[in-house]
This record gives structure tokens, sequence and C-alpha cells, in this order.
């Protein structure tokens, strides 16, 4: 509940069902975006929570903290998506950057998170951290190529429900 409280800006109640649900842990929950600090999207709520409800300080220490932990490394060799990327959470950090002001460092997180996947989990552009980062040109290229990703994933479903295999690339 906190974290769609949050998404709504409902600051107050999502901070009373975080009290609630009591600590969220650091473990990597797999295709879950809110419950872990790892792989979800809780470090960003939590500091939006905490930025709602005015814990100003207290939301940019925990925020910090997060993006350290959390910060893909900068030296990746010439692999697109080394190892070391499949089991960090790219998008966590993506989103904790995009609420943070930190646009560059965002779209570093999704690039990333593009090359590792067809379509991230939890790049949706309509969250509130990610609308923020609209107009920003190398982020409005991300989102044309996620519209692109999504077409051409619906076109090769829609060919297999009909039975016609799965089509080649498509010229987009």
């Amino acid at each position: 509940m906190a974290f769609w409280l949050a998404v709504r800006d409902r600051f107050e109640e999502a901070g009373n069902s975080l009290k609630l649900a009591g600590p969220v842990p650091e473990v990597r929950v797999p295709w879950n975006l809110s419950n872990d600090r790892n792989v979800g999207l809780m470090d960003t709520v939590i500091v939006r929570i905490h930025r709602g409800t005015g814990r100003d300080e207290e939301a940019g220490h925990l925020a910090a903290e997060a993006l350290a932990r959390l910060r893909p490394p900068n030296d990746l060799g010439d692999e697109p998506c080394p190892p070391s990327l499949w089991d960090t959470g790219l998008v966590a950090y993506a989103s904790l950057a995009a609420n943070e002001g930190q646009k560059e460092e965002a779209v570093r997180a999704l690039r990333l998170a593009m090359h590792c996947g067809d379509l991230p989990f939890g790049f949706w552009p309509q969250l509130p951290w990610f609308q923020g980062l609209a107009g920003y040109a190398p982020y409005d290229e991300l989102v044309q190529e996620r519209e692109r990703r999504i077409r051409q994933i619906r076109a090769e479903l829609i060919a297999l429900e009909e039975g016609g295999g799965v089509p080649g690339p498509t010229a987009e």
C-alpha cells in the first residue's frame, strides 16, 4: 500500500502504511516493485514519503545512501550487459536518481537496463519520478525505444497467437 499511496502523492497515508509494514528488507525479491530495497523501487518511495511528510533531511540522507549502494559501475568493459549487471537494481537506481533530479545518472542506468533486457521491469514512464525526466532529450529517446520494443513484442505475441510463428525483426 505504501508504494501505491506514495505514487499518488498521498504521503501521510503512505507513511502510516509503511509503519504498519515494518522495515523494508534489503534482500532481492525479483519482479516486485514494493517488497525490497535492491531490485524494487522502495528506496525511491521511502525518500518521497519522507519528503512529502516534511522530513527532508532524513530523505536526503536515505537518498545518498541508497544511490551509493545501488550505483552501477562506470567501467563495464566491452560487453553491453556484463554479468556484473545481471543481478543489480538498475531501474531501482534510475528511479531514485530521477527522483533526486540526477537526469544523466537516471538515463545512464535506464540505458544499461535496456541493454540487459527487452523491457526492463519497473521502467514505466507514467511513474512520478520518471515523469520529471520528460522533455530531457536522452530520456525521451529511451521512452521512444521502449515504445518501439512494446510494439515489436506485441506483434510477435499476436503472430504466435494466430499460429503464424514469430516474425523477424521489424524495420522500425
